[in-house]
Parts: structure tokens; sequence; C-alpha cells
């Protein structure tokens, strides 16, 4: 791009008389140094971020103590015999002069044993870094303790080292002072990555251990006979086969960063053949009752601004990593892939492909789709250059004609991935329509303009249902890239994203920020971006992608939107805004909030369905080298003898000593979860093996193969800089959701909303006679309100 800008900037003419004149446009040129000057810039801030990477966590500091002590230490000719010894081996050395030779000893000293240092300090780091004890340490709302003269006079240097308001008095001193040296390794401000090295390696369970707790997850839905059966089968398993899988499954852990995430990627996502949408991706809504402006032209310019801040931000790497309580470091791999990475359909598994030096975005409005330059001259556009731009593609999509098919193209990246390759291939793969492919594909991120108007209102229920179904499966949403945003008419914004590069914390943490970014951004009096455009830069107007496609093609493209059309149809989508109470009264009864829902959506589910089954909640292990996620089976032999008191009124203080039984095993089993002692990729991981080596195994085929009627999983909140839901009360975000994983059953999303909101997102499949996603959004209201009226 920057050659094609100075043919254009630098021009020659020979006259009649021969003559050379020379025409020189400065403006062009400008935009050229610009260019340039960005990606010395980008290179240099990669280089240097790779080099701090490298040494952490020793620092530019500690480098410079060991100087100062070498130096004295020469200059006291307390280092003779390091000077000997370098001059033996270099005879060259001791023809220098003295103050030379000074010099040289102490930076080679100095050097040589700061990285020494550096690499004592990573090892060290990533022993205590094994710890998990702090995650049973007491702390929070269930103590009780009271504070002592020295717990209060040390709070400050807790908040100095963890950043947040963490009480010591309700910390262990163990916990205290391994929290004190982590942090004191880990020094004030680390870099987004300077972590990974240092991050320890997803332990291997055992397999008797792994047996022992899938037998226990098991029991309370199944009869005697049957868990005899599994049992035989587990033992069998683990004294026969499972010993020759586990020796390999060492062995991958030895050489590779995480022994369960690229099997993940590979085989749970990459290979799998059925449609993303509702299957796969996910969705993220608004701030359902504040939207800071209507216009929508200006919305989606302050939000593709705030977004191109957190690319900026990875790409810099300053944005803070991740921390749990303050000092657990998380892992941060996903991060980098979060903008212009795009999900290619192959016949068998696809591939994520991530662009470097993508500028644009690929923006839909009307049927028709155009390239939108975020970088152009060299720079970032502002805000009010974006909203120009983004206006001539509103007025520009008003006339211009959509090519056959080009409207429905994006139901290809909905539908079954070998028919989507094969199309691709076939279609797409030479001329204009890759070339317009490329330039979507290789997009920041896909933006759309939807002309339709959706909200909220507590006297109309649908309509947030409505706009989270156009969010999970809208028409025009591609389906493949990252993540996609959705502007809509009125100004209001939603996100849907794919699944298999990274998951849900990345995106409702890139949301999260975003949203608070365009809000501080702000808006003038009109509605519009603020400032005016700069007159230093030529800005061409947006693109319009072209397309060649032939009848088949177009054939093909509208019965993929039939299907979609009937998928979409299909997805039975509910939101439950519960505001009759909420964290803060949760916290009232000493126990853990996540907990306390997934007991109350136990009791819902027995009440909806008449008996308990298989339930996945989705906890991280991202306290690990490139960590996922893990499951946590959250139907335990606690919570069913919780549900079965509850339904049959049993005393309070009976109802009340259970509730406490099944919070704690849950807790317990989310705390072994993060800590990679859960069971699911354990053995998912023992069964790719198996396949590997052509070996069946009964037990772990009918294991994986059973379906998950009610999966779960909580939307994180308060991961950056997030609003005070207190002072803004009308911010509150409604979170996000996903499909239904088994066809006849319920998937349940649920975001915990400053103190007193909880909103649940529940969907389910209507040519399923089991299930309502209403009904079963009416039973967990009510299974919220039965505990709650145990505490009164």
């Amino acid at each position: 791009m920057a050659e094609a800008r100075l043919a254009v900037a630098f021009q020659f003419q020979v006259t009649d008389e021969g003559e050379i004149k020379v025409h020189l446009d400065r403006r062009i040129l400008v935009d050229v140094y610009r260019s340039i000057r960005r990606v010395i810039r980008r290179k240099l801030f990669k280089s240097r971020n790779a080099a701090i990477q490298s040494v952490f966590p020793a620092t530019g500091i500690s480098w410079s103590i060991f100087f100062v002590i070498f130096g004295a230490m020469q200059i006291l000719g307390e280092t003779s015999d390091t000077v000997s010894a370098i001059q033996d081996k270099i005879p060259q050395f001791g023809r220098l002069d003295p103050v030379t030779r000074t010099i040289l000893v102490t930076l080679v000293s100095t050097t040589l044993l700061w990285l020494v240092w550096s690499f004592f300090l990573r090892n060290l780091l990533k022993l205590l870094l094994t710890y998990k004890g702090w995650m049973w340490s007491p702390h929070g709302a269930t103590v009780t303790t009271k504070p002592t003269v020295l717990d209060k006079l040390t709070e400050p240097l807790i908040y100095l080292m963890t950043g947040k308001r963490v009480l010591p008095w309700k910390l262990s001193l163990p916990v205290k002072a391994w929290m004190g040296i982590c942090k004191v390794i880990i020094g004030r401000r680390p870099k987004l990555m300077s972590l990974q090295n240092c991050m320890p390696k997803l332990p291997v369970p055992s397999v008797s251990e792994t047996m022992n707790r899938y037998l226990l997850t098991v029991r309370p839905f199944v009869n005697d006979e049957e868990y005899a059966r599994l049992r035989n089968l587990a033992e069998e398993f683990q004294t026969g086969l499972g010993k020759r899988l586990q020796r390999y499954l060492w062995v991958k852990s030895w050489w590779s960063s995480n022994y369960v995430s690229d099997w993940w990627e590979q085989y749970v996502y990459l290979r799998g053949r059925s449609p993303l949408m509702i299957n796969s991706n996910y969705y993220c809504l608004d701030a359902i009752q504040f939207t800071p402006t209507h216009v929508r032209s200006a919305r989606l310019a302050n939000f593709i601004t705030a977004l191109m801040k957190f690319k900026n931000d990875i790409d810099r790497q300053t944005l803070a990593p991740r921390f749990a309580m303050g000092t657990a470091p998380l892992c941060c791999e996903q991060y980098p892939r979060t903008f212009s990475t795009t999900r290619i359909p192959q016949l068998v598994q696809d591939t994520i492909e991530h662009y470097v030096d993508s500028k644009h975005v690929a923006l839909y409005s009307r049927g028709k789709w155009y390239v939108l330059n975020v970088i152009a001259g060299g720079r970032q556009l502002s805000p009010i250059e974006l909203q120009k731009q983004i206006i001539w593609i509103e007025e520009a999509s008003l006339t211009d004609v959509a090519a056959p098919g080009e409207a429905d193209l994006s139901a290809m990246t909905s539908g079954e991935r070998s028919k989507w390759a094969s199309f691709r291939e076939t279609f797409f793969s030479k001329g204009a329509n890759k070339h317009s492919l490329n330039l979507i594909e290789q997009s920041l991120f896909v933006a759309i303009l939807d002309d339709s108007e959706p909200g909220y209102d507590p006297e109309n229920p649908d309509m947030l249902n409505n706009y989270a179904k156009g969010m999970l499966c809208g028409d025009h949403i591609w389906y493949d890239k990252s993540f996609s945003v959705v502007c809509f008419k009125n100004g209001k914004i939603g996100m849907n994203a794919e699944h298999a590069w990274a998951d849900a914390t990345i995106i409702s943490h890139l949301a999260e920020e975003c949203f608070n970014w365009d809000i501080e951004l702000g808006y003038d009096s009109s509605g519009n971006c603020r400032g005016q455009p700069r007159d230093d830069t030529i800005l061409s107007p947006p693109r319009r992608l072209r397309w060649d496609i032939p009848a088949e093609a177009v054939d093909q493209i509208a019965v993929a939107r039939n299907v979609a059309d009937g998928m979409k149809e299909d997805l039975d989508l509910h939101i439950l805004k519960h505001d009759n109470y909420g964290k803060g009264f949760i916290k009232t009864c000493k126990v853990s909030p996540d907990a306390y829902i997934q007991i109350a959506l136990q009791l819902a589910h027995y009440k909806n369905q008449g008996k308990f089954c298989l339930t996945y909640e989705s906890s991280m292990t991202r306290l690990f080298r490139s960590g996922r996620t893990e499951t946590v089976r959250s139907c335990t032999s606690e919570s069913c003898a919780f549900v079965r008191a509850v339904l049959d009124k049993q005393p309070k203080e009976e109802c009340k000593a259970l509730l406490k039984s099944a919070v704690n095993r849950h807790t317990d089993l989310f705390r072994e979860s993060m800590s990679g002692k859960g069971v699911d990729r354990h053995m998912f991981c023992l069964y790719i093996v198996s396949k590997y080596l052509g070996e069946e195994s009964p037990f772990l085929q009918e294991v994986l193969s059973e379906p998950w009627r009610l999966s779960t999983s909580q939307t994180p909140y308060g991961q950056g800089t997030h609003t005070d839901l207190r002072k803004f009360p009308d911010r509150i975000s409604a979170g996000g959701g996903f499909g239904p994983v088994a066809d006849d059953g319920y998937g349940v999303s649920y975001i915990i909303a400053g103190e007193d909101n909880i909103f649940f997102h529940v969907s389910s499949k209507k040519a399923s006679s089991h299930t309502n996603s209403r009904k079963f959004a009416a039973d967990i209201s009510e299974a919220m309100q039965d505990i709650r009226s145990l505490f009164q």
C-alpha cells in the first residue's frame, strides 16, 4: 500500500522542450511517512516486548544493581580471578587498557549473573504458582474472625501487593506469605504476556483419582445396578488399558505446554462438522437500560475506536494481565488472536488463520459488503472520521444494488462445515469472489448495520428475547470471524463470537472494557462523535466489495439461508431478569454466589423435568499455561439431597444444613477443576490417545457419549475498569448466552450484575417435547425464591 501511495505522490512529466517536471503531493508523502513510521514502531514494540518476556521476572533495575556491585568489586580488586579466567580464554583481552578491561568484565559478568538470576526467579515463581492452597484458604464473607491490630496495620501492605482490598485477617498466614513473595517477584506492572513463561504446566491426574471422581459424579442419577456396572467398567479400565494410555499422556505433558488445549481445539472445535450458529458460537449484549447515543453511525464509530484501543493494548502488551485474588496470574495466551482471526472451513478439519497487518473492518449494510479502513495515512482514524465513513456507507447502501447471492452469503458460514468448505473451494477460489472473501476473512472484525430496534421492556419480555436471539443466530453475522459486532438502528450494540480461538472470558473482558471506553469517549449534544476531522490526511471513501456469484452458487446460498432460518425458528431462547435479590443477599448467607445459583438450577431442573441429570458447568484452567476450560459436574449427591428435602418440605434448619453441604461440595469441585483435578478433560485426552493407538475402550466411549442435558456457565463481570453499578444502575449488562448442548436439554448462561440483579439466558429447542425455555426460566425464579425463604 505504501508503494502505491508513493507512486501517486511522486510523478514526473517530460515537456516538449525536454525538461522534466516533478510533481509532489505533500499530503500523500506525509501519509507514506506515517505508514513507515507506524510499521517501524510496531516492530520496535514487538522486539522490546519479546526481550522483556524472555528475561522476566528479572528487570533492567536488577541488572543495574548487579552492574553497580560488580563495578565496585572491580574497583576494589575483588574480581581478579574473573579477570584472569577471561584473560586465559581470550589472550587479546590482556592487551586492553585497564579502564576498558574493567568495563568489559563488569558488563559480561553482570549480564551472565543477571541471566542466571532471571532463570532462578522464573523457576522459583513457577514453583510458587503450583501452590493452589490459597483457593481453600478461608477468605471473603464466610469468615467471621475479628481483625487484630497487626491485621489492620498490614492491610495497606496487602493492598499494595495485590491491588485489591483483600482483608488480611481473612487470609491464613501461609497464604499471606505466599502472596507477598509472588508479588515481590512479579512486580507492580508486568506486561500482558510477561508471565507466560513463568506459569506451571497443567498436571496430569492419576487414573485412579479420575475414576473415583467420576463415580462420585454419576452416583446421584443412576440406580444401584447401573452404578455397579459403571464401577466395574472403571476398575477394569484403571487396571488395564488406562495404565498404558496414561503413560503416553505423561509423555505428551512433558513436551507440550498443555496436554489438553491443542487436542481440545483440534478435536472438539476444528473437527466439528455441525453448524457454528447456535451449536458453538455465543453472544453478548449491550447495557439493556442505557444507550449513550441513538445515532447509529456515531455509536459504531466510538465502539470501533474502543475496540482499536483494546487491540493496541494487546499489541503493545500494555493491557494488564489478569490475576486471581490479585496474585495468581491467569494465562493470557488467547488474547493475541482476538482481532484479525478467522476460522477457515475445510473438508475434514478447519484451520484458524491470524492475519498480522489487518487495517480494515468488513462492514455489511442492507445486503451489501464494504471495506471500512480504520487506519489510513499511517494513523488510526478518529471517531468523527469513522462516523463520516459509516454515514457514507449508510447512504451508499440505499442506492447500491446487491449482487446476486451477496445479501445472504453469510448464511454459508452458519451451516454444515464440509458443505461450506466445498462451496468455498468451488466458487470462491479465484477472481473477484476470492479477493472479496479474503477482505472479509482478513479484516480486523466484521460489523453489521442492522435496521431493527431491539431493547428492553419489562412489560414485553419478548423484546429482550428477540434481541438475544438476533445476536445468537442473526441473518448477516459472519460466524467464522473471531467476533462480529452488530449495531442496530437505535444505537444498541451486540456481539457474536466464534469459540475455537478463545473462550468467553476473553470476549466478555473485551466487551466490558469497550462498552465503558465508548461512554468515556462521549458524544456531543446531538449524539454525534466529538471532534473534527483532520485535514492533513486524504480519506478515500469506503470500498464496495465486488462479487461474481454464478447461478448455481446463488441457489446453494438460498438453501443455506432456508436451513439457517429453520434452525433459528427452532431455537427457544428466553431471558430472565431476576431482580428480587442478587449477590448482596446471597453474601449475607455466607455462601458462594455461584454455588448458590448452581444449587438453585438443580432445584429448578428437577421441578421442570422430575429427575436429575448430568450437569455441565464451565470453569477455567487458566492458572496453568495454555489453560482453557474444565467441567464442573454440578449435580452431586449433596445437591440432590437438598432438592429432595425442599420438595418434601423438610424443616428449614435441615434444608439450610443440606444447602450448606451442597454449596461446600460444589465449591470444592470448582476449586479442584481449576487446580487441574477435573474429570472430563483427562478422560477426553485418554480417549484421544486410545484412538491414536487404535485401541477401543468401552468405558471411555460410554463416558464421553453421555449427554449434557443441562449445560451452564457464568459470564464473568468486573474484569476491567468496570462501571460502578451502584452509581450508574441503569448501565447493567444482561451478559450473554449460548445454545443448548443436547437436543432435549437446556443451555443456561447467567451473569451476576451488581448486588441486586442476576440475568439468566435459557435456551432449548422447540422440536423437543421435553423442554420449554420460558417454563424453565419461571422454575428458576421460583427455585431462587424457595431458597431465599429458608433464610427468612
